[in-house]
């Protein structure tokens, strides 16, 4: 049976002349409270609460007056019904019956606040099956509650992260847990991109601000806490603090209250969790701050899972498509430096051995084709050693305000000879204050291939053109440079532009027999990626080519 305590309720049976056993309640109102509860008599046929401790006012910030002017059903939010048992007075099942009822209220207190009072309650019901007097305790489990709700949490979190869940999911589901705890309507997840200065945002929801672009790592409030490996709880008091000791500086929509806590693994804070408030500044306090630094470190390792096993992935994909690449190229390597091998060997074998008996003429023809063997060979060379040196990760990307006009100039005098043979006009049209912000020497590489490709794929007589506009981006606020190179070669194969947009290496003569590797396109692309450019194919066979690049005209952080 349960007890509510022995001083709290005294049963005791008297018999009175052949009728029923009856119940006889002693007064405790000399009792308060004990183990933090409250007691309280309530009673069922007026509906009023005949006595409460003095303490509900503490609990609620209700006074015994105000509880029954009000209604206390009026201020519960939630309600969870754990046991009720009901039973007669005696073994005989007659009489009066008992009534146990232990609920957890969710109530809303006089302040706003919102708190878990457990209500542990004995009825006694008369014969006509109404209640009459109900005696019970109060207490305030909300720490009790909302430690189970974090443990649970933890839980379905560490569940998350060995789920299929990938890790945006991942992270949405973490927001959508930190919402259970507390606001959450403004909550980042941000990253220090490895070995970078840069600062990242994989998962970014915000009501004021939408800038979620990586940046250059400064001197917010989110560096801060990157920075001091710690929680930090900042009001607009404390921001002003940190300020004037130059720890911060003012980054996007100031809030008059954030929450930010370090993300570490292994000692080492790779991240920073935050939530933040542009409205209410009581939203977040140390309890909360308790809580997220309490519930990181398992988010820590779920997210540490979960980048794990993406970095797997890619690695996994990279080296299943590095070694597709590998074995074509070794196919392209094996086919297209036989040829220009071959004459190289076979006209100096010419020469060798037949010197004395070949004219002048001979002579000068034969050492052409040596000469136009050994530049396609230092060609393919020079692509294959950049290729390699893209594999190893071995370029240096440095990028510098270039002007445009003369890398082009420079690249079509080096290509003089190529143009002459074919009778091709290279018509450059680029002003000559335009320019690119680029590594200058990926800029020579794309630029000298995709104008070699034109060459290449050109008929006698060809006009090729190098032209180049100024263009603005009003979506990233910053100026683009697209250079177009066109041909009126012999275009490219519907099958073999999807080639290209798969990202397939292949290779095919040109108008003169040129042999090559196909890496120049390939080269060209990944070099246009790295400086986050684009390049656009545009062909028919039979009806040329145009290729368009575009390039940042300036620094863009």
């Amino acid at each position: 049976m349960y007890e509510i305590d022995n001083y709290l309720l005294i049963m005791t049976k008297k018999k009175n002349s052949g009728k029923n056993n009856i119940l006889t309640q002693k007064p405790f109102e000399n009792k308060i409270t004990q183990n933090g509860q409250l007691f309280y008599r309530y009673n069922c046929e007026s509906n009023k609460y005949k006595f409460i401790s003095p303490s509900i006012k503490e609990l609620v910030g209700y006074s015994l007056e105000e509880i029954n002017s009000i209604g206390f059903e009026k201020l519960i939010r939630n309600q969870l019904t754990e046991t009720k048992n009901i039973y007669s007075e005696n073994e005989n099942y007659k009489g009066s019956m008992i009534e146990e009822i232990t609920v957890t209220n969710l109530i809303e207190t006089k302040d706003g606040d919102l708190k878990w009072i457990e209500d542990n309650s004995i009825t006694f019901n008369g014969t006509d099956i109404k209640s009459t007097v109900k005696f019970g305790t109060l207490k305030d489990v909300t720490a009790n509650m909302r430690d189970e709700k974090i443990r649970q949490i933890i839980s379905e979190i560490l569940e998350a992260s060995n789920s299929e869940k990938n890790l945006k999911e991942l992270f949405k589901f973490i927001h959508g847990c930190i919402k259970k705890l507390m606001k959450a309507d403004n909550f980042y997840i941000a990253y220090n991109k490895k070995d970078s200065d840069i600062l990242t945002f994989p998962y970014f929801v915000d009501e004021v601000d939408t800038d979620a672009l990586e940046k250059k790592m400064g001197k917010g409030l989110t560096e801060y806490v990157l920075r001091s490996g710690k929680s930090a709880l900042v009001d607009v008091k404390k921001d002003e603090e940190l300020r004037q000791k130059g720890e911060i500086e003012l980054v996007g929509p100031q809030s008059p209250i954030w929450l930010g806590v370090p993300l570490k693994i292994e000692d080492k804070t790779i991240g920073v969790m935050v939530v933040q408030d542009y409205k209410d500044p009581e939203s977040y306090g140390k309890s909360e701050k308790r809580i997220l630094d309490v519930i990181s470190y398992p988010i820590s390792r779920a997210i540490e899972r979960k980048m794990v096993e993406e970095e797997r992935e890619v690695m996994i994909r990279q080296l299943k498509e590095s070694n597709l690449s590998k074995d074509h190229l070794f196919t392209l390597i094996s086919q297209d430096l036989r040829s220009p091998f071959n004459s190289l060997l076979g006209f100096a074998e010419i020469l060798t051995t037949e010197f004395d008996s070949l004219t002048q003429r001979d002579i000068k023809e034969y050492i052409n084709v040596i000469n136009d063997s050994a530049k396609t060979l230092f060609g393919m060379t020079n692509n294959l050693l950049h290729y390699s040196r893209l594999q190893l990760k071995k370029f240096d990307f440095e990028p510098k305000k270039i002007n445009l006009y003369q890398v082009v100039q420079h690249i079509a005098n080096s290509l003089k000879l190529r143009t002459i043979k074919k009778d091709l006009l290279l018509k450059i049209e680029i002003n000559d204050e335009f320019f690119v912000y680029a590594d200058e020497e990926m800029l020579n590489i794309l630029l000298e291939n995709l104008m070699i490709n034109s060459i290449k794929y050109s008929n006698i007589g060809n006009i090729i053109k190098v032209m180049a506009e100024k263009k603005y981006d009003s979506e990233q606020k910053v100026s683009l440079i697209q250079v177009r190179i066109r041909d009126e070669g012999v275009g490219i194969s519907a099958e073999n532009l999807i080639k290209i947009k798969s990202g397939i290496m292949y290779s095919t003569l040109g108008t003169a027999k040129e042999s090559g590797l196909g890496l120049g396109l390939l080269l060209a692309e990944k070099f246009i990626e790295i400086h986050k450019g684009k390049i656009e194919i545009l062909s028919c066979e039979g009806e040329g080519t145009t290729v368009n690049l575009t390039m940042p005209a300036e620094a863009n952080n």
